[in-house]
């Protein structure tokens, strides 16, 4: 076995805990970022490991270390030769004992010797050769007792599994159908239920099934959200759950997902904060998103401005008072001195206080920049833009969020700027799309709800896709089947999963070009190393 697995999966152990052998899905992924020359070791490692962990091995048994039996039923069962067994269970026994070794106070060793064993008096001699009639009949009927009950939890986890109604797959739609986000609740409804006529107008998934989705309102109140979502949940025919809008129970549902292990993807196009995704280090096993979140925005601001316009001298301007804008903010300033770029002004404003950022241009435009990135939804763009250029600011600038409602407020001050989009209505397969959506509903999607339309028309496809090739339809092997997602082409990017947080690695982003005024878009980009 290769000493490059051994360092590997030493880290990820430092990194993760030891009971990350028991996730080989998870582990698999890592070993492939990592140790792509030895793959095939790699391989036999979570083959061995799925197999182990079928047989009811545990990292924290007694019997994890694995003996010369267990290294010959991986031979029999697994197909495996006498030297990559031994192999295997080597890098297993090798890991087991270092976690031992470090958890095993100083001077608590002992060595069994003769002679230095407490004698059991009397020994194995001392025990009976037969049993009375009377303890045969109990030590029987406490057998069948245990069987009975053993099959009475296996029905009753058959009974309770999920699975299809007939011939349909069912995803179970939760976001705030009134109130103050129901119009964008339903235009992404809309947008999954279009996707669903598409998919099924190909065919039927594994030759059998529908797709079928089914909107159900989400309250605001989080103990509210919560039991309403558990109410439409106990419908064991739906498989998959998708969150939209900006509803704010992310982590609430992530919890809930969990405990009733039916996969959750969340599309909002406000991308959930990290402490919404995670459970203490880790990622929820249950819950997914779709959206690039504030780090990879930022990450790729600053890539585009450094790589692509080769600007060096960078002015950052933010909202304060919103999350997404500061986090993006941080990122990208973080990313620009790596990317070889120095900032040169760093300037706030209070979106929901301020109407003006006529010395805030000013000042920027004297910092000598020769790029002004402007972090965040969009929403404040046109006007930032607007006094930039009336305060004399001239050089490039590079937002976020174009819409043709950015070009109708700023004009003809877009002239020479740059916007990065996670999704773009100029993008051509998306123009296609929103074609079809007017065809189907008699209207077209607003410019603004654009995002939210196809995270929700991709969310449905990227479920269709696992729902396509999952090996069961449990709640556990669908998760799987979704943490696997890799290069799967999408409308609006190429998907890859990263199982460290269960967000897009990588994920690609519209750049759109103002030559004149209006937007034109240009390509997609990613960020190709770390």
């Amino acid at each position: 076995m290769s000493e490059n697995i051994r360092d590997v999966l030493s880290e990820l152990i430092d990194s993760y805990g030891i009971n990350i052998l028991e996730d080989p899905d998870r582990l698999s992924q890592f070993l492939e970022d990592r140790c792509a020359l030895q793959a095939e070791e790699a391989f036999h490692l979570t083959f061995a490991l799925r197999y182990l962990l079928k047989c009811g091995w545990r990292v924290n048994s007694a019997r994890a270390v694995l003996d010369e039996e267990q290294e010959e039923r991986l031979c029999q069962q697994l197909g495996f030769t006498a030297g990559q067994s031994k192999e295997v269970a080597a890098l297993i026994n090798g890991t087991v004992a270092d976690k031992y070794e470090d958890e095993r106070p100083a001077g608590e060793g002992f060595v069994a010797t003769p002679g230095n064993l407490r004698r059991i008096s009397g020994g194995i001699s001392n025990r009976p050769r037969t049993m009375r009639m009377r303890k045969k009949s109990l030590y029987n009927g406490v057998i069948l007792l245990a069987a009975m009950l053993v099959l009475g939890v296996l029905f009753f986890q058959i009974g309770s599994q999920r699975t299809p109604v007939g011939d349909e797959l069912r995803i179970a739609f939760f976001a705030p159908m009134s109130g103050p986000e129901a119009r964008l609740s339903h235009v992404q409804l809309r947008a999954a239920q279009l996707a669903v006529e598409r998919i099924n107008f190909q065919g039927p998934l594994r030759e059998e099934y529908k797709l079928k989705v089914v909107g159900f309102d989400l309250p605001k109140d989080p103990a509210k959200a919560v039991a309403s979502v558990k109410k439409a949940m106990k419908d064991k025919s739906f498989l998959v759950m998708m969150l939209g809008a900006n509803n704010g129970n992310v982590a609430e549902i992530a919890r809930l997902a969990e405990s009733i292990e039916a996969p959750l993807i969340v599309i909002s196009p406000t991308p959930p904060g990290e402490e919404e995704l995670m459970d203490a280090a880790l990622p929820y096993l249950y819950t997914f998103s779709l959206v690039n979140d504030a780090k990879a925005r930022g990450k790729v601001l600053s890539y585009f401005a450094t790589q692509a316009l080769h600007k060096k001298k960078i002015a950052l301007y933010y909202d304060s008072s919103d999350k997404l804008s500061e986090e993006t903010y941080l990122s990208a300033r973080k990313w620009a001195v790596g990317f070889g770029a120095k900032t040169v002004a760093e300037l706030s404003y209070n979106g929901k206080k301020e109407s003006g950022h006529t010395a805030a241009m000013r000042a920027i435009f004297e910092s000598g920049a020769d790029l002004l990135i402007i972090p965040g939804t969009g929403k404040d763009s046109a006007k930032i833009v607007s006094e930039a250029r009336a305060a004399g600011f001239q050089e490039t600038i590079l937002g976020e969020g174009y819409t043709d409602k950015t070009y109708a407020d700023a004009g003809e001050a877009l002239k020479g700027s740059w916007w990065v989009n996670e999704v773009s209505a100029l993008d051509p397969p998306i123009r296609s799309v929103l074609k079809e959506y007017r065809s189907l509903y008699n209207e077209n999607c607003p410019p603004e709800d654009v995002m939210a339309a196809i995270l929700a028309y991709d969310g449905v496809r990227w479920i269709a896709a696992a729902l396509q090739s999952t090996p069961g339809f449990r709640g556990e092997a669908i998760r799987h089947t979704l943490l696997a997602t890799k290069n799967l082409p999408l409308t609006h990017a190429t998907l890859t999963i990263d199982p460290r947080s269960h967000m897009p690695l990588n994920k690609a982003m519209a750049v759109v070009y103002c030559a004149h005024d209006k937007g034109i878009f240009q390509r997609r980009i990613r960020v190709n190393k770390d």
